[in-house]
């Protein structure tokens, strides 16, 4: 093959596959577009009077994965493993208490709105009720309300948080 060809032929295999990634990039711009606010309105309210329930003496992390949080125990392995983890791969908690110093998780935190009333929901919630306990890690459930008091959600994370000082 003449040398002149060969070099033609790499250079429109180099500018083809160039042009091939950049017409991908493009292909994303018009895939995505911003989803809105990261929370509800419910979520809004009880995330600001969380903040200041904790005051200081947890940092307060929002929709945090739960496999994030959670890991499947050493004793699973193959299906077994990949079914535990499958069950909680792309599952969040609403937020999570951390310790923070040391970033520990101290508890989960759940905002049950009237859609936890459905089967599916039900279900969802018996599988993080199980793994949270099994793994020793609190999950507390709060149900949505119009309005949160500073003083019951202090209340309700009293024995998990340490005494202000």
């Amino acid at each position: 093959m003449n040398r002149d060809v060969l070099v033609a032929a790499l250079l429109a295999a180099v500018v083809a596959l160039l042009l091939g990634l950049a017409l991908r990039g493009r292909g994303a711009r018009r895939t995505y577009r911003r989803a809105g606010p990261l929370f509800t309105p419910a979520e809004q309210k009880f995330l600001l009077v969380l903040e200041k329930a904790v005051a200081g003496r947890a940092r307060v992390y929002a929709k945090v994965r739960i496999a994030d949080v959670l890991a499947v125990r050493d004793t699973l392995s193959g299906k077994r493993f990949w079914k535990a983890f499958g069950a909680i791969a792309c599952k969040h908690v609403d937020y999570l208490l951390c310790d923070p110093a040391s970033f520990t998780p101290i508890c989960a935190i759940e905002l049950d709105d009237a859609s936890h009333r459905r089967a599916d929901r039900q279900s969802r919630d018996a599988l993080l009720d199980d793994a949270f306990a099994g793994a020793g890690l609190p999950l507390l459930r709060v149900p949505v309300r119009a309005r949160y008091a500073i003083r019951d959600v202090e209340e309700q994370l009293r024995d998990l948080l340490p005494a202000r000082a």
